[in-house]
């Protein structure tokens, strides 16, 4: 009930940022979700700002597969997406679970600049939805 539960509070605090995602250039100049420490790498930052979505306060998790990948632009090296996937949820409803981010490279650390949340449902179809499952 309590990962259900924040899984709600998250989809609520990633819900604007979803709609943001589309918006024009000039917005996506806004203040970053996340920014990381000098020197820090793009994949640790984003597991620091998970750290909380992905593991319990004692360390421990809920899946048996956690899938963490960076992909960079071509030859732009100051911006990249990282994709977080958890599957195999012990949930009922939710069997995977997906973090799309995209980190710039800004002042000497990497922030992340935009984030979208979805699930894969185990009663429904196949796909990726941005609704929580039922």
């Amino acid at each position: 009930m309590r990962a259900l539960a924040g899984l709600t509070l998250l989809m609520a605090m990633l819900s604007p940022l979803a709609q943001a995602e589309t918006a024009s250039a000039p917005a996506q100049a806004a203040k970053p979700i996340f920014v990381g420490k000098p020197g820090e790498a793009p994949v640790p930052v984003v597991y620091r700002w998970l750290s909380d979505r992905i593991a319990d306060e004692n360390g421990l998790f809920g899946y048996p597969k956690l899938v963490l990948t960076q992909t960079g632009k071509g030859e732009d090296i100051r911006s990249v997406d990282v994709t977080v996937v958890m599957d195999g949820l012990p949930d009922d409803a939710v069997k995977t679970q997906r973090y799309q981010l995209r980190l710039d490279f800004v002042a000497e650390a990497w922030q992340i600049a935009a984030a979208r949340q979805d699930w894969q449902c185990r009663r429904a179809g196949k796909g990726w939805t941005q609704r929580p499952c039922q």
